[in-house]
């Protein structure tokens, strides 16, 4: 269960909340990518930065700046932020944005954001594990309109932890949530995946699963020194745009993702050897549905595109439910 512990009128936030910031009215005026200021309030609430929670902190204007001017916020937007940490993206959306709405794991940090923010009506802050809770019923009871208005697409910016890059993007692609845009700080190893081609050592099951829902744009490496603590590696931010409709047909979406994790588990061996390792199907009904896709049995799963996938599986699991190969892998 989630807690709110910094909430607002939503209908009373947008001018109230600008203001009070870009007046300085709250207590400290310092934006929190001054290394100095963050390793004050991080020091006034016994923060010691978390390895295991990745916790690295943006100190960087320049790509603060950078990463809100991608998710282009304006004052009929509403903004999900997933990891604000001391709000270095945050007192940037809340200027911006109609309303924000932060979820954050660690409570300490959540304490903190609560007292930079607390001149700030248009905010809301979510103590809370992001992989645990119902996206859509998040934005739904926090996000959504007063009045009975439709609900806008929301917006998602994130300098998201590097340990839930991939089960966050399962989570966040396959939620029912209806989402314009997201711009997200991962990993660059990660967003080399994301944009990776068929035939390159990068691409994968990831790259699949995200170019079935989503249209991929990277924007820029930012480098290990804009963090603090320093991490070992350079991040990349990237833009999502979600498909208006999949970009390809297929009977049974969870099928297909099935069918292309087991290939990718044995992405070194001929295709249908490695499609085998899903447990509905076998070699004999591999073979049979690459040649019907028009596939060679004896490529590689990394050779394999998303449109190719879906050939595969509609092969194998024609039916709704996607239980078992259809009549036409026989």
């Amino acid at each position: 269960m989630s807690r709110v512990v910094a909430g607002a009128d939503p209908a009373a936030g947008e001018r109230e909340g600008r203001r009070a910031m870009e007046a300085g009215s709250s207590r400290d005026a310092e934006p929190i990518t001054r290394r100095a200021e963050l390793r004050r309030w991080l020091e006034q609430y016994g923060v010691r930065p978390s390895r295991r929670l990745g916790q690295n902190f943006l100190v960087d204007d320049h790509w603060a700046e950078r990463i809100v001017g991608a998710v282009e916020p304006g004052p009929d937007d509403v903004v999900l932020e997933v990891g604000p940490g001391l709000g270095a993206l945050t007192e940037r959306l809340v200027r911006r944005a109609g309303r924000v709405v932060a979820v954050e794991v660690d409570r300490r940090l959540a304490e903190a954001l609560r007292q930079r923010l607390a001149c700030v009506d248009n905010f809301q802050l979510v103590v809370a594990d992001v992989l645990q809770v119902d996206l859509a019923d998040l934005v739904a009871r926090h996000l959504a309109p007063v009045g009975g208005d439709d609900m806008p697409a929301v917006k998602l910016a994130s300098n998201l932890p590097y340990a839930i890059t991939s089960p966050f993007l399962v989570r966040w692609l396959g939620s029912s949530v209806r989402w314009e845009r997201a711009v997200l700080t991962l990993q660059a190893e990660v967003v080399d995946r994301l944009v990776a081609a068929p035939g390159t050592a990068a691409y994968g099951a990831l790259t699949v699963f995200v170019a079935y829902h989503a249209r991929v744009e990277r924007l820029g490496i930012v480098p290990a020194g804009a963090f603090w603590p320093r991490p070992e590696v350079d991040s990349a931010v990237v833009r999502l745009w979600p498909h208006p409709q999949p970009p390809v047909a297929v009977a049974d979406p969870d099928a297909l993702f099935a069918l292309v994790r087991a290939a990718f588990s044995q992405r070194r061996k001929r295709l249908a050897n490695a499609l085998a390792a899903h447990p509905a199907v076998d070699r004999r009904q591999a073979e049979a549905a690459c040649r019907a896709a028009g596939l060679d049995p004896g490529a590689r799963p990394e050779e394999v595109d998303l449109e190719g996938f879906a050939r595969l599986a509609n092969q194998l699991f024609s039916s709704a439910a996607g239980r078992g190969p259809g009549p036409s892998a026989s």
